[in-house]
């Protein structure tokens, strides 16, 4: 009788431990409850804020970048696209992103005079900048080979950077063939180095963001503006403008950040995979965008009763002339701690001439 109980209670035994160590296989928590989540299982969410519409090429390309990234992570980084500024205005988008009120922002430099003079290099008039794709490729080249270009994104994750088509000078009541044309007009422009080079050509540059130029021409607040095609028709601005000088005057780079802080709580392999789908390739991509937009968009413009105008040689080199002018005292001002300014621009002129082959 005593042999059968012992072997009872050892049976009773062995049984609490395989019961104890299949809890463990488990990962119960302690004081019971359900299993904890899998560090591998967790979503990551952010958000980001675009100014563009969200029909736009530029959004549409950002969407599917946000729809490839969630696809490859198996959905465990999903981003949610904020349209048409709705989370934050183009102006604030660094310091949104910056302090993490927004953690994924589409930025354009023109907004941030100063900040990012390097980059800007592709904003400087009349230099031989007016095509995307070849800007891109300007702006990955100089990256490469200037570590300034990249240092001076160093408070972000910089996820792309590419250039907008050729920006152009746009007017509601009379074409724009010269300087003299220009001569006391209010013109819109973004910020940076176009303000400028407009009050040396004559005419009374203000500063205004896309959603606010339809109201500004209509009220005859300004006489016209600097943008492209795409953005023209954005914002629905063929309806009121009449006359677009068909002259590339310049690119603006356009980048898209990452708040710092939210970029390292992603695991590495979200981040490699983040990369994979980011970076010059990515950049290129939306820029191809950009340009393949802007032909379509030169139709719309047309058949909405826009006019192309020719910009003639002789203004050409009367407007070049205050250009070059502009540049030399770009160069004089970001020459500095032993970065040659006057050798960068001339590597970005070359970068754009071979690329432009």
């Amino acid at each position: 009788m005593k042999r059968t109980i012992s072997v009872l209670l050892l049976l009773v035994l062995t049984l609490g431990l395989l019961a104890g160590l299949s809890a463990c296989g488990s990962k119960a928590k302690p004081g019971g409850g359900a299993p904890p989540t899998p560090a591998h299982d967790k979503v990551y969410t952010f958000t980001l804020s675009m100014h563009d519409p969200k029909t736009t090429a530029n959004a549409v390309y950002i969407q599917s970048w946000i729809d490839s990234i969630d696809k490859a992570t198996d959905g465990h980084v999903k981003i949610t696209l904020y349209d048409n500024a709705t989370l934050s205005a183009a102006t604030d988008i660094g310091d949104n992103v910056k302090s993490a009120a927004v953690d994924i922002g589409w930025l354009y430099t023109s907004y941030y005079a100063g900040q990012f003079p390097l980059s800007d290099v592709i904003n400087l008039p009349m230099q031989g900048f007016g095509d995307p794709v070849v800007s891109t490729e300007v702006l990955w080249a100089l990256q490469e080979k200037y570590s300034q270009v990249e240092q001076e994104w160093g408070d972000f994750k910089l996820l792309m950077l590419y250039g907008n088509p050729g920006m152009i000078l746009c007017s509601a009541e009379k074409p724009i063939q010269s300087m003299a044309d220009l001569k006391g007009m209010t013109i819109r422009c973004p910020s940076g180095a176009i303000t400028d080079v407009l009050n040396s050509w004559g005419a009374s540059p203000v500063t205004m963001a896309p959603p606010d130029l339809y109201e500004a021409i209509e009220k005859k607040n300004i006489n016209g503006y600097i943008f492209e095609p795409a953005g023209i028709c954005n914002f629905s601005l063929q309806e009121i403008t009449k006359y677009y000088t068909d002259y590339p005057l310049y690119d603006g780079p356009f980048a898209l950040i990452m708040n710092k802080a939210q970029w390292d709580s992603l695991p590495k392999e979200y981040q490699d995979i983040i990369d994979g789908l980011s970076g010059k390739e990515a950049s290129l991509g939306a820029a191809r965008a950009f340009a393949n937009d802007v032909a379509a968009k030169r139709d719309v413009i047309t058949a909405a009763g826009g006019e192309f105008v020719e910009l003639p040689q002789a203004s050409v080199t009367e407007m070049q002339a205050a250009a070059d002018a502009y540049a030399e005292t770009w160069i004089s001002k970001n020459t500095k701690d032993g970065f040659d300014a006057a050798a960068y621009l001339a590597d970005a002129k070359a970068f754009a001439e071979q690329f432009g082959k």
